[in-house]
């Protein structure tokens, strides 16, 4: 079997040197390829890159979007299993050989999905769940990474593109990222694709790659449009975090008050929210912040109370 690792650029040049490093590094004993697109950038990105002789160098000649960008090095690939990987991570040894190994021990697969961690350690991504705003939301973020129950293999709907492995034939199947999306959710869109064709979506935590996390220009500039498009098609899609949650022994007082703390935040940009999540939230976010506050007092961490005043007033 090959691997296709396909990587999409857009003035990253520092972290893509860290990410083809780590590659190199760390990549050892299987087939595989690495293609790097460059979304048209305008720093030293193209210049680096295309002195790079052991990769498969491609350029857009104008700015396309994740997309684009990634279904161009798919269309350019020979190998039989496509790596989707973002330029600012960095992969960890024997990471491709647990993606392998999946590959290897499962059938019927449609993705296989990667713990990510924040370049502090903690979890980033261990799978994705259908919250019950309806909206994706990463299952177990900013946990430790050795935080037990993000630290079995289990098959979700959903798994994010930063890492993600998928089958060629699959990935061409239901035409490869919509890039009606731009550049977010395309993921989430083709994951749940797959899954309603009857592929599973495996998240294994064997496989381990650190994730600067959103760091391109202008990452979140669509967002809210990319969420309605997502919302306009899958918000009928049955929430599914509190089967995983009951799974890993969690009690119906820590569900309701996990719910109440992921969405107490931010716009309710689909009116999805159920309405005592409403409600409850305008007594949640301030009790939130006193008690985050008077935490930061009595360790005496001051930089912290400064920088949450920050947050805030910058929120």
């Amino acid at each position: 079997m090959k691997y296709s690792i396909v990587i999409p650029n857009f003035n990253n040049v520092a972290l893509i040197k860290k990410c083809l490093e780590a590659i190199r590094k760390n990549t050892k004993g299987l087939d595989h390829e690495v293609i790097v697109v460059d979304d048209c950038s305008s720093d030293d990105s193209r210049k680096f890159l295309s002195s790079q002789k052991d990769i498969v160098y491609l350029e857009n000649k104008t700015n396309q979007g994740f997309a684009k960008t990634n279904n161009v090095g798919v269309e350019k690939s020979t190998g039989d299993v496509i790596i989707l990987l973002n330029s600012d991570t960095e992969v960890h040894p024997g990471w491709l050989e647990a993606i392998d190994r999946v590959f290897q021990a499962e059938k019927n697969i449609g993705a296989v999905g990667v713990k990510l961690l924040y370049p502090d350690g903690t979890i980033q991504h261990a799978g994705v769940m259908i919250a019950a705003d309806h909206a994706p939301r990463h299952i177990y973020k900013a946990k430790p990474a050795n935080y037990k129950p993000a630290n079995h293999q289990r098959d979700y709907k959903e798994v994010t593109a930063a890492c993600m492995a998928i089958p060629k034939d699959k990935y061409n199947e239901v035409g490869g990222l919509d890039e009606a999306f731009r550049n977010g959710f395309e993921d989430i869109d083709m994951c749940l694709k797959l899954y309603h064709l009857g592929n599973r979506i495996i998240y294994t935590p064997e496989a381990v790659v650190t994730h600067h996390e959103s760091v391109a220009p202008g990452r979140f500039k669509h967002e809210d449009k990319n969420f309605e498009l997502y919302m306009s098609r899958w918000k009928d899609e049955e929430p599914d975090a509190h089967k995983y949650y009951r799974e890993d022994g969690r009690s119906w007082l820590w569900i309701l008050w996990n719910d109440l703390y992921i969405m107490s935040w931010g716009p309710d940009r689909f009116g999805t929210r159920p309405t005592w999540i409403k409600f409850a939230r305008l007594l949640f976010i301030p009790l939130n912040k006193i008690y985050t506050f008077l935490t930061l007092l009595f360790s005496g961490d001051i930089a912290g109370i400064k920088e949450k005043l920050k947050g805030d007033k910058d929120a």
